[in-house]
C-alpha cells in the first residue's frame, strides 16, 4: 500500500507515524499520506523544518485552505491561525474533545498542526479519538438509532469560552451564537465505506426533531462512548512536528496539563 512513505501505526490503529521530510514529498508520497489518513484518521510526522510559505505549500497539496471564522490569521499567511497558550494562561485554546469548525455549513475535512513552541515533552499533549472504532464498537441498537439523525452544532456551544482571550485579541467580530449547522451524525468515508460517528461535544447542542430531554440522554451517552481510552492515542509533542487528521474521523481534545509556558502552534484547516 505504501512505497514512497514509511507508516507505523500507532496502538490499536489509532493513528499512524510517518517518516518522511515533507518538504521534500512528491506527489505520490502526497496520494499515500491522503491514503494513510483515510486507513487511521490521523497521521503524525517529527523533524520538520516548515516555514510559514512552505507549510502553506504543503497544506494546499491536500485541498483548499479553509477560513476560520472566529480568529484573524497570521500575518502574511492568512491560512495560518495561532494557536497558543500563553505562559500566565489558564484556559488552553480548545481544550475539550471536539472536531473542527462542525458550525460551518460546510466544515473543513483536515486539519493541520504545527508545532512552533511546546511545553515539556509529555506535557499539553493532544488527545485523538477514533470516530471509526467508535463507530464499529457501538451496540447495534445504538447504531440502528443513530442512522438517520442529524444535530445542531454551535459556535457558541460549550468550547466557545476557551477562544475568549485570542478572540480578544485579534477576533474578527463574528457573533457565535449567529452561527451554526446541521449535520448527519454518521459519516462515510467514500473511499472505503468506513463508517465513523460525527458529533462535537464542544459544539453540538441537540439531536434535531427529538424531545429536549430524549435528546440529552442519547448525547450523554454518544459523546461518553465517542472518547472511551481504547479509541483514544495521545499525541507527545515537541519543537516542529506536524499532526494531520481527518475532522470526519477523528475528536481531539488538547491536554492542559501546563502553566508558566508557552505554547505556539500554527493550524491550517482544509476543506
Amino acid at each position: 500500500m505504501f512505497n514512497s512513505i514509511n507508516v507505523i501505526a500507532c496502538k490499536n490503529n489509532v493513528g499512524a507515524f510517518i517518516e518522511i521530510d515533507i518538504k521534500k514529498a512528491d506527489s505520490k508520497a502526497i496520494e499515500e499520506i491522503k491514503i494513510a489518513l483515510d486507513e487511521y484518521g490521523v497521521v503524525f510526522f517529527r523533524n520538520q523544518n516548515l516555514d510559514s510559505a512552505s507549510y502553506v505549500s504543503f497544506a494546499k497539496q491536500f485541498g483548499q485552505c479553509a477560513d476560520y471564522p472566529m480568529l484573524k490569521g497570521l500575518d502574511g499567511f492568512p491560512e495560518i491561525t495561532v494557536v497558543e497558550k500563553k505562559p500566565d494562561e489558564n484556559i488552553m485554546f480548545g481544550e475539550g474533545w471536539h472536531t473542527d469548525s462542525t458550525y460551518t455549513k460546510e466544515p473543513p475535512q483536515y486539519t493541520m498542526l504545527y508545532s512552533i513552541k511546546s511545553p515539556p515533552k509529555g506535557k499539553g499533549n493532544t488527545l485523538f479519538a477514533s470516530q471509526y472504532e467508535s463507530y464499529k464498537n457501538l451496540p447495534d441498537e445504538y447504531k440502528n438509532k443513530i442512522e438517520h439523525l442529524k444535530a445542531v452544532f454551535s459556535a457558541d456551544g460549550p468550547i466557545s469560552k476557551t477562544r475568549n482571550n485570542r478572540v480578544a485579541e485579534k477576533g474578527t467580530g463574528i457573533d457565535p451564537k449567529t452561527m451554526s449547522a446541521i449535520h448527519s451524525i454518521i459519516k462515510v468515508n467514500k473511499r472505503n465505506n468506513k463508517k465513523s460517528i460525527y458529533l462535537s461535544p464542544g459544539h453540538v447542542t441537540k439531536i434535531v426533531d427529538m424531545e429536549e430531554k430524549e435528546s440529552k440522554a442519547l448525547l450523554d451517552y454518544l459523546f461518553h462512548h465517542q472518547s472511551k481510552p481504547e479509541f483514544v492515542y495521545g499525541f507527545e509533542w515537541e519543537p516542529n512536528c506536524l499532526a494531520i487528521w481527518s475532522n470526519h474521523v477523528m475528536l481531539h481534545n488538547p491536554v492542559n496539563d501546563f502553566t508558566g509556558v508557552h505554547r505556539v502552534m500554527h493550524r491550517i484547516t482544509i476543506q
